[in-house]
């Protein structure tokens, strides 16, 4: 036998032997894609029995949650389960007034947790679930392990502890910034996030971890805060845009008197049981609440369109809550996740949002109030401060000299024969002459120095000095400056003059007005002189 004979009898056998390996690895692959069907069968489910206890209706297991339809008043489901491990029976309590859960006849307390919780052990047994309801409603039950149940829990309340954080700094910022302010904007915007935060810690069940959650139902209290935080936000808003001085009747009638309607029903709850009234009410409350944000959606829409500062920063905030709500309302199914937490994130991103529009409207205002207070103090033709700013600056730099000592130097300025100016060229002339003796003055001045013009041709100059020798310097350098200096206007060359008082004050037991009176007097004398030598 050669060589290539033995080479091709082995080659033979390796494809047989292959081949039967494929057959067996197909037959394994097989058994074990069957045996992976099996076992991924629930084993833990929980069958619901039908009114005469014997028919199976549906099934409730880990991978399937189960839908029941609740009527008001009294329900009782019975389930037969089959658990191999420990299991949670979880469900939301929103109109469940009071419920029981029985295992094989005996009650079983509630888990404290942020939904309605139930523990269920390990085996066969019967059990009963009864529910009171305030209104007809579909009651979701879930089955999850305990892994299961820790993991989101732990999420939840990790996604909530950030949340509510973020509310806490929120208002306290908000309360110091409005008492350091003493604006009622900032003070609005504190009860708005309070308010909510407090909705959504009640909504989302979170005292239920520190409360029994089948002795304590917190929805009547939970309506309330819905309608504190809808009548504080829609006046925060009004507030903001300032839409009470805009449109006043509109702004009334169609968002203040309605907010204030839903928190007047929102209290009203807190004394009605919780029954077919309550829910009533609690529609109503919904359906104006609704009517009422598109009413206020509308008011800053419009604000937008008239470019009311900030009002576009507020439409964007209120638009990413009303998405937020639709998501809600009628997407939920598609994302559980943004179904339970969404509204409650856009109303944080609504609150950065309008943190941010709320200081920025209260930055113009108080930049509208200094340009305000500026233009009052300020002399509008020679551009420096008129008698009222100048005594508020000198009564300034009269305290500062109090509490550091140095020397204070007043000069007191009117020019010579100014009269004879307006009568022979015209008082455009003399108010240009004003406005160059104006700018003169202030470069001889330094910037921390305080110069006004008091009326008419009078103007004054307050500085202060450590060193006892600079006062007569500068005045000094303020006569010669203004001594028969020629100024050129549209129409002439006028030759003006001016007489400067100074007076010096090195203690502190004096007034403003005194300081001027004695500045005064030695004007008057310095123009005698110049007189006299003319």
């Amino acid at each position: 036998m050669t060589y290539f004979h033995v080479l091709r009898k082995l080659s033979v056998m390796a494809l047989n032997i292959g081949a039967h390996f494929r057959l067996l690895s197909l037959l394994l692959i097989g058994f074990g894609l069957f045996s992976h069907s099996v076992s991924a069968q629930p084993l833990d489910r929980c069958q619901l029995l039908s009114d005469n206890n014997k028919t199976k209706v549906s099934d409730l297991t880990l991978a399937a949650a189960l839908s029941l339809p609740v009527t008001q008043f009294d329900n009782l489901f019975s389930f037969q389960c089959s658990l191999e491990q420990p299991r949670v029976l979880m469900t939301k309590d929103g109109f469940i007034r009071h419920s029981v859960l029985l295992i094989n006849g005996v009650e079983q307390s509630a888990l404290a947790a942020n939904q309605l919780a139930y523990a269920l052990p390990q085996g066969n047994f019967k059990l009963a679930f009864q529910i009171d309801a305030e209104k007809d409603f579909t009651a979701s039950l879930r089955l999850q392990s305990w892994r299961d149940y820790a993991l989101v829990g732990q999420q939840h309340n990790l996604l909530l502890g950030l949340f509510f954080g973020l509310c806490i700094t929120l208002v306290f910022y908000l309360f110091f910034m409005g008492r350091s302010l003493n604006d009622e904007r900032f003070h609005y915007y504190c009860y708005y996030v309070l308010c909510a935060g407090v909705f959504f810690l009640l909504q989302e069940g979170n005292l239920d971890l520190f409360l029994n959650g089948s002795s304590f139902n917190n929805r009547s209290v939970n309506l309330l805060f819905a309608g504190l935080t809808v009548f504080s936000g829609t006046i925060f808003v009004v507030a903001l845009l300032d839409l009470q001085r805009r449109w006043p009747r509109f702004t009334r009638f169609t968002v203040v008197y309605p907010a204030a309607f839903v928190l007047a029903i929102s209290i009203a709850l807190q004394f009605i049981a919780r029954g077919q009234l309550f829910s009533w009410l609690s529609s109503v409350m919904s359906i104006i609440t609704m009517l009422l944000m598109l009413c206020t959606f509308a008011l800053i829409g419009y604000a937008s369109y008239l470019r009311v500062h900030t009002a576009r920063l507020v439409l964007l905030a209120s638009c990413i809550v009303c998405c937020a709500m639709v998501f809600r309302l009628w997407f939920g199914d598609l994302s559980p996740f943004i179904e339970r937490y969404g509204l409650i994130y856009s109303f944080a991103i609504e609150s950065f949002l309008l943190a941010i529009a709320t200081s920025e409207r209260i930055k113009r205002i108080n930049n509208d109030k200094i340009f305000a207070q500026a233009q009052a103090m300020t002399d509008s033709l020679c551009e420096v401060l008129n008698r009222r700013g100048w005594e508020n600056a000198a009564q300034k730099m009269l305290s500062e000299h109090q509490a550091n000592g140095g020397v204070l130097c007043l000069l007191y300025i009117d020019l010579d024969n100014f009269k004879q100016i307006n009568d022979s060229f015209g008082h455009k002339a003399g108010d240009e002459v004003l406005q160059i003796i104006a700018k003169i003055i202030r470069k001889q001045m330094r910037d921390q120095d305080a110069v006004g013009r008091l009326g008419g041709d009078e103007f004054v100059g307050l500085a202060r000095f450590e060193d006892e020798s600079l006062p007569m310097a500068l005045k000094a350098r303020m006569t010669q400056r203004l001594h028969n200096i020629k100024i050129s206007t549209d129409s002439v060359q006028i030759k003006v003059n001016a007489s400067v008082g100074c007076v010096t004050f090195a203690h502190s037991d004096i007034s403003v007005s005194d300081m001027l009176h004695k500045a005064d007097h030695a004007m008057y004398i310095r123009k005698r002189e110049n007189q006299s030598t003319i």
